[in-house]
């Protein structure tokens, strides 16, 4: 729309869905969609595999709480979800980080025993503050475990790079990770675009601006590579952000 001049906020949307990857969960990610479209941002949780319904879903209290931890209700009577260990796959009691797992009791075309998402969240039965009892993932789902990233030895999600990128004024919506190896030890790039009339000096600190967004949240020190808005892949369908290429990876 604003590649057409039109502005989002002006649009009589006022409440906005997503799904498929973390977005209510990051919270510049939230912040900037909100801010965009000046409407609430709600989100729905589930995979293909326990399909046809989604397993949880966003409320309106959560949603309105701007800062702080965020929580999805899981659908109790139609998934069974539980969270494990993602080496042992053991069980985690509530309150303890884990992984999703899932069995569905809704649907005869693809049933799921103990179906293994992968997702990393916290499941509680805590009450919310919207008054439901059932079960919660506290901080929702912050990305898959497939998706962890061991940079020197340190674990970085992508999700936690992506609310780096959209904590800073400037830049674009699209960014790519690539890392590598020079002399043997592992380079983190973060490849970002620049909006348009952003000045040299704003450039030079923007790129300072993401360095410490980045390591005060996962302590790794990246180098940040500045392209012209435009430049780097258009997002289709799920996003691809991550180029792996070190040697035996």
């Amino acid at each position: 729309m604003q590649e057409i001049g039109l502005d989002p906020a002006q649009s009589s949307v006022r409440s906005l869905v997503c799904a498929g990857e973390p977005g209510f969960s990051i919270p510049a990610t939230r912040r900037r969609l909100e801010a965009t479209w000046n409407a609430d941002l709600h989100e729905c949780y589930g995979c293909t595999e326990a399909a046809p319904s989604a397993g949880g879903y966003t409320c309106r209290e959560t949603a309105s709480v701007k800062e702080g931890p965020v929580s999805t209700h899981l659908l109790g009577d139609s998934h069974i979800w539980e969270t494990v260990d993602p080496v042992t796959f053991d069980p985690v009691p509530y309150g303890e980080r884990g992984i999703s797992v899932v069995t569905n009791l809704c649907s005869e075309a693809s049933p799921q025993l103990r179906f293994v998402v992968g997702d990393f969240t916290t499941l509680t039965r805590d009450p919310c503050m919207c008054g439901r009892t059932g079960l919660r993932a506290v901080g929702g789902f912050v990305g898959r475990a497939d998706d962890m990233l061991n940079v020197h030895g340190i674990t970085v999600f992508p999700s936690t790079i992506e609310d780096a990128v959209r904590a800073v004024a400037g830049l674009g919506d699209e960014y790519q990770l690539v890392i590598s190896q020079d002399r043997e030890l592992d380079v983190l790039t973060i490849q970002v675009e620049l909006r348009p009339n952003v000045s040299a000096d704003r450039s030079v600190a923007i790129v300072r601006e993401l360095e410490m967004e980045v390591r005060s949240r996962c302590l790794v020190h990246p180098r940040i590579e500045v392209f012209p808005l435009g430049t780097l892949p258009r997002t289709e369908f799920k996003a691809r952000r991550v180029s792996d290429r070190r040697p035996n990876t």
